[in-house]
């Protein structure tokens, strides 16, 4: 069965989940920002730093996970309507009636790319936050192994790290990327497609072909890290894009 073409229910969740997303991603840089303007000594500062950033990761986690529950429990009650027997000659009358006027996607496809994109934005993005974890850790005891030992090292240092932050976020982008792709294959959508190439080939550049670049902001250096501007620009940017086209391009998406 098909639900009405003005019902856009998959785009709307990642539009809002995505949301979320960001201003939890602004929330924990605005707090790591002040609490190490705030005087406190380094080690206490980044342990209030860690537990704070940890709830609204959780914090994130739960609200994300709640509106795809609403989601799908909506749209458990619009099939609950029409007994499961029935639902294949409704589709088949809706089709023969409604004809191009019909939405794009039948309830049934709707329901398994929501819960793809459950999986993603919700046991993906846990993985992710426990693997940001054990990165960070990672690459404090670096620092401090090679802290001491000159400035050559110090480069050696900086060079490591640029090279291995992707990894940081590859397991959550190439998740990004396939719920694209599975979402492009429904739709046989060859823009979605291509988009998601450009996407992977993109970070695939800035991981292996661009070094870190450093700025001086207020007398302090700070350095960017290609690989991560790139995958926050899909996480965000990225994101509401595909939200916003599936919302425009189709109907009852």
């Amino acid at each position: 069965m098909y639900f009405s073409p003005k019902k856009h229910i998959l785009s709307n969740v990642i539009l809002l989940v995505t949301l979320i997303r960001f201003i939890g991603f602004v929330m924990s840089g605005s707090v790591r920002t002040l609490i190490r303007r705030g005087g406190m000594l380094p080690d206490m500062a980044d342990q209030m730093v860690w537990r704070i950033q940890s709830g609204i990761a959780i914090l994130t986690i739960i609200l994300s996970a709640s509106v795809f529950a609403v989601a799908l429990h909506r749209i458990r009650r619009y099939f609950d309507i029409i007994p499961e027997e029935e639902r294949s000659e409704l589709a088949a009358l809706q089709e023969e009636t409604f004809g191009s006027d019909l939405s794009n996607l039948n309830g049934e496809i709707i329901r398994k790319l929501l819960e793809t994109w459950f999986v993603i934005f919700v046991g993906v993005q846990l993985m992710y936050e426990v693997f940001s974890e054990v990165y960070r850790l990672f690459a404090l005891r670096l620092y401090d192994a090679i802290a001491d030992s000159g400035r050559l090292m110090t480069d050696a240092y900086t060079s490591l790290y640029n090279l291995s932050h992707s990894f940081k976020y590859q397991g959550m982008l190439i998740a990004l990327l396939l719920g694209v792709i599975m979402t492009a294959i429904f739709l046989d959508d060859r823009t979605l497609k291509l988009v998601a190439i450009l996407a992977a080939s993109v970070y695939l550049l800035s991981s292996t072909g661009l070094e870190m670049a450093t700025f001086s902001v207020l007398g302090r250096d700070v350095g960017i890290v290609w690989s991560s501007v790139i995958f926050h620009v899909i996480d965000t940017v990225g994101m509401v894009f595909l939200a916003l086209y599936l919302r425009i391009r189709y109907h009852g998406v």
